[in-house]
């Protein structure tokens, strides 16, 4: 960015790869940004002369990019902080620079989670016009009958109002995997509730195709050179 150009602050912070523009309206909101010293505005422009400060550390622009899978075990949070003091995923990461999740698992949701500090690619990889490929492994408490499986396969579901795509496959007993293109909170949860089935154990066993493979729970890797360039198949 030359030097007289004028950015946003959130998508500087994105395009330097800091964190998600998302992320960047948060620590703003939570007043932990600073430029030129005074507390940053969310839609503030700025340019590369101006000094910009995230909670007291100067930003520079090269960012060293990281890319992590973590297999999330259960009980812990995709939040860098929790009010609860419930553990993070973040702890589990042996990196002390600002990383943030490509997207958010739940509290109780195990498996496949990216963890960087790219936020350009962030955005692509979480933005529903990019349907990437989320598969996951779900226990529920009863069985589908043919016709429940046929009626969440032919796509006629609604969730919070809006059609939602899935693909259903059956593995065994009560246990499905089921394909989504688009992650909403709580989404696979709510597609069986429709039917009036409890999943009991939610595991994410593929992103973007990327799996965790052998990792165990708790356990994280750097990505490959491979799965890097894959993933930043979505920058075009």
């Amino acid at each position: 960015m030359e030097s007289k150009k004028l950015i946003r602050i959130n998508k500087y912070l994105s395009e330097i790869g800091f964190c998600s523009r998302r992320n960047a309206e948060e620590l703003i909101n939570q007043k932990r940004v600073t430029i030129n010293g005074e507390l940053a505005k969310l839609g503030q422009k700025i340019s590369e002369k101006d000094v910009i400060l995230v909670n007291g550390k100067t930003i520079k622009r090269n960012y060293e990019k990281k890319y992590y899978l973590l297999n999330k075990p259960k009980n812990t949070i995709c939040s860098l902080k929790d009010n609860f003091k419930r553990k993070t995923i973040f702890e589990l990461i042996n990196d002390q620079d600002y990383l943030f999740s490509v997207g958010r698992l739940d509290y109780d949701t195990t498996g496949v989670i990216i963890i960087t500090n790219d936020g350009e690619l962030t955005n692509r990889l979480t933005h529903p016009s990019y349907q990437i490929e989320r598969i996951y492994h779900v226990t529920i408490d009863q069985q589908l009958s043919k016709e429940d499986l046929l009626f969440l396969n032919n796509n006629k579901l609604l969730i919070n109002n809006k059609s939602s795509k899935q693909k259903i496959e059956h593995i065994k007993n009560n246990e499905y995997f089921v394909y989504l293109w688009e992650g909403s909170y709580h989404h696979v949860k709510k597609i069986f509730e429709h039917l009036m089935r409890n999943v009991l154990a939610l595991d994410r066993v593929s992103f973007a195709g990327i799996k965790y493979d052998n990792l165990k729970q708790g356990s994280y890797r750097l990505l490959t050179k491979k799965e890097i360039e894959n993933l930043k198949r979505y920058r075009s």
